[in-house]
């Protein structure tokens, strides 16, 4: 162990340590991405407090699931992003989006050992740091090309002519982190050409479903797209939309061509979970499911989401008008078209540090905020705090 250096410090969570230790009470924390109330809490979803004592009462055992872990998850994850799992999927349920995301990538290098990621540029900076782990080699493409902030299509076609049959192509479903825009439906239909055309295998990470539009709406995209294309690999995240960002749960759905081929993925991909974590948690999953199978439940989940959505979008409305007014610059008003938890303000890396620590705004150097960070009665105020800092 002499030999090893130590590891550079993760930017986010060395910013969420920082922000948790300033005493200053007019701090503001817009790092990490995690859901906030307006009093700065995350708090526990009825309905998840609701399947936790019902399962509390009704749980037998304690024994493993098995490296697919709780079929009734994995076919209600399956539900709500395909439809439902058909005879060319095989789904996991795994350590959260993360593991997911390790798992599918190391089955996507087991399938094709010299394929390259295809990322947007900007992108969540886990999903380069996965790569890397697994020695997958990372190559940007262009996502947004003007200050709307909106997916410019022919710039991503662009970024893509090298890309080689057996390449990953790294596809984000609804609420894009950073940049909080998605592609529209359109946009959707050239890149299922884009990836028959190519051969590319075509990697979707969900973790925001419901956040946007509403669970039907934010899915549909998606699932027109996988319906298309022969094969994929679909990682899911319910950190956000359930609120268990400590229980780590998530599901990964791999899609084959065809039976055949599923039946292959399905034992290679049981064996890269065995040689890992060998069987996945159960809390998080045995939660979601006992949500999503009951229609009580899911009534009070979906009637939570939606109040969680509301107060996202009212806050980016209320954001986008403050900039406005604080800087003149009827751009920044494309933040409140923008969804889901995250958007990316024009602002260089070293001013993001002053405002750290003149005014305790903590962001991470890319500009990436959190909305739900932002507190209602001081939107006013913090525009005005980073008016002079944003680049115009």
């Amino acid at each position: 162990m002499d030999s090893l250096n130590p590891a550079p410090a993760d930017p986010l969570l060395g910013l969420m340590l920082a922000a948790r230790a300033d005493e200053r009470p007019g701090k503001t924390d817009l790092g990490v991405g995690i859901y906030k109330t307006e009093a700065g809490d995350t708090p526990v979803l009825r309905a998840v407090k609701e399947a936790e004592r019902r399962l509390l009462e009704t749980e037998t055992t304690k024994a493993y699931e098995g490296p697919h872990g709780n079929p009734l998850f994995c076919e209600a994850i399956g539900e709500l992003t395909l439809g439902g799992l058909g005879d060319r999927h095989t789904a996991f349920t795994t350590p959260g989006g993360c593991g997911a995301l390790f798992i599918g990538m190391q089955a996507a290098k087991l399938a094709s050992p010299d394929a390259r990621l295809f990322l947007s540029d900007p992108s969540w900076p886990n999903h380069e740091g996965i790569a890397a782990a697994l020695g997958i080699e990372t190559v940007f493409y262009p996502y947004v090309g003007d200050r709307t902030g909106a997916p410019d299509m022919d710039l991503v076609l662009k970024g893509l002519e090298g890309a080689r049959a057996g390449d990953i192509l790294l596809l984000q479903g609804a609420c894009h982190n950073p940049t909080g825009t998605d592609f529209s439906a359109e946009q959707w239909v050239r890149l299922a050409e884009e990836v028959e055309k190519r051969g590319l295998l075509p990697f979707v990470d969900t973790a925001y479903q419901g956040f946007a539009r509403g669970l039907e709406e934010d899915g549909a995209n998606v699932k027109a797209f996988l319906e298309r294309i022969p094969e994929a690999i679909l990682t899911y995240s319910c950190s956000k939309n359930f609120g268990l960002y400590r229980e780590r749960t998530g599901a990964l759905i791999i899609q084959a061509p065809g039976a055949k081929a599923k039946d292959a993925v399905a034992t290679q991909t049981a064996a890269l979970v065995r040689a890992s974590y060998s069987m996945p948690p159960s809390h998080g999953a045995a939660i979601v499911a006992t949500i999503l199978n009951d229609a009580e439940l899911r009534r009070s989940w979906e009637e939570e989401l939606g109040q969680m959505r509301g107060r996202l979008n009212g806050l980016r409305e209320g954001f986008a008008s403050a900039l406005v007014r604080a800087t003149n610059d009827d751009s920044l008003s494309r933040i409140a078209e923008e969804k889901g938890m995250f958007s990316q303000l024009p602002i260089e890396a070293e001013d993001t540090l002053v405002l750290q620590r003149e005014k305790g705004i903590y962001m991470p150097g890319s500009g990436r905020v959190n909305i739900a960070g932002l507190k209602e009665d001081r939107l006013g105020e913090l525009a005005a705090d980073l008016a002079s800092y944003l680049v115009r």
